[in-house]
């Protein structure tokens, strides 16, 4: 086992973690207007509250518990308006057993990661849809350990979320009888909590520094060879783009986007069906603004009288019910997620003058 850095090293870790941020988002290979750089550079400020949060509150293996994505940062890694995501740090070779209730979601789906630091995931070793598991009373029972498992997540998709209640859970290790058999947990106030350690702080914070690299360089990892062919999407698998921490139960159809303001995207697509679908606006970082309509689930989209869908995205409202915000951003991702499902066909992209849109 290797020893833990001392906090001072940890702390020069992190440093450098966020000055290759930056550098990333400043050294973009695409031009940045001042307002994308503003986007950017705030983006490297949610990154940094979001491993902040996660390593202090409740990422300790040693005493599991699902921790929620906080709102004010939960939209990096372009994760989704509609969905809910609930993370948990797991010890690797250890049986854990997580109990809970359904809720009213679309889907709740469990999936466990191993995990590479700085380069995300490494593979997916566990996953299942929580309708395979729920009795009638609405509550479940899952249970798993693998070598490799270093991380839950446990996702809610939602239609809307003014009539669909979310659900609850927690999670426990089997090797453990007793909470007070943990021997280190930082999470303040907790039943039998012991004192940080240097090497446990120190252990901490150079797991934040690799978080911090891992979003920050996300746009280097999810296919970046594809950021060169704008408006073709391909389809990925979540095993294709494990490294993004995907959905197992999720089939992707993925495209960079880039145009000018005088310009739009029409995207049009014969949906299979299935229980959720959606497509999600993202810029250059793949961080999703939630305050502009950049999502629209099957349920909000306007379809054609054939059944089709067309999505046209622009800098400003041309009047289609079905339009996605680019948030000023001139370049970025776009995707679809089919919950367990595969068009046969992939979406198809045309950019013109926006003046030449039809409505």
């Amino acid at each position: 086992m290797s020893t833990p850095p001392q906090v001072p090293d940890a702390w020069t870790n992190l440093a450098d973690a966020i000055k290759f941020a930056v550098s990333h988002i400043t050294g973009d290979i695409d031009p940045l207007e001042p307002h994308e750089l503003a986007d950017g550079n705030q983006y490297v400020m949610r990154i940094l509250a979001a491993v902040s949060e996660s390593s202090l509150l409740a990422f300790d293996p040693m005493r599991p518990a699902f921790l929620p994505m906080a709102e004010s940062v939960r939209f990096l890694g372009a994760a989704g308006p509609d969905i809910d995501y609930d993370v948990a740090i797991v010890q690797p070779g250890v049986a854990h057993q997580i109990t809970g209730t359904r809720g009213g979601a679309s889907y709740v789906g469990i999936a466990v990661y191993g995990y590479g630091g700085d380069r995300g995931a490494t593979d997916i070793v566990d996953s299942i849809d929580v309708d395979a598991l729920v009795d009638e009373n609405g509550t479940f029972v899952h249970e798993f350990v693998h070598p490799h498992a270093a991380r839950v997540i446990i996702r809610q998709y939602f239609h809307d979320r003014k009539t669909q209640s979310p659900g609850s859970w927690e999670i426990d290790r089997l090797d453990i009888e007793d909470a007070d058999e943990a021997t280190d947990s930082v999470a303040a106030g907790s039943p039998g909590a012991a004192r940080p350690d240097p090497a446990g702080v120190a252990g901490r914070i150079t797991n934040a520094a690799q978080s911090v690299r891992w979003n920050a360089q996300l746009n280097s990892l999810w296919t970046p060879e594809l950021r060169q062919r704008p408006h073709s999407f391909v389809r990925q698998t979540a095993d294709d783009i494990v490294a993004a921490v995907s959905n197992p139960d999720v089939m992707y159809s993925f495209s960079w986007w880039a145009i000018t303001s005088e310009e739009c995207i029409i995207i049009d697509i014969q949906p299979p069906e299935c229980a959720y679908w959606s497509i999600q606006l993202c810029d250059r970082w793949f961080q999703c603004q939630p305050h502009r309509r950049t999502n629209l689930n099957d349920r909000q989209l306007v379809r054609e009288p054939d059944g089709s869908v067309r999505v046209v995205i622009a800098h400003v409202d041309p009047g289609h019910p079905n339009w996605l915000d680019t948030s000023g951003h001139r370049t970025g991702t776009m995707f679809f997620r089919w919950l367990h499902a595969d068009p046969e066909q992939l979406p198809t992209c045309t950019v013109l003058p926006i003046d030449d849109l039809e409505v």
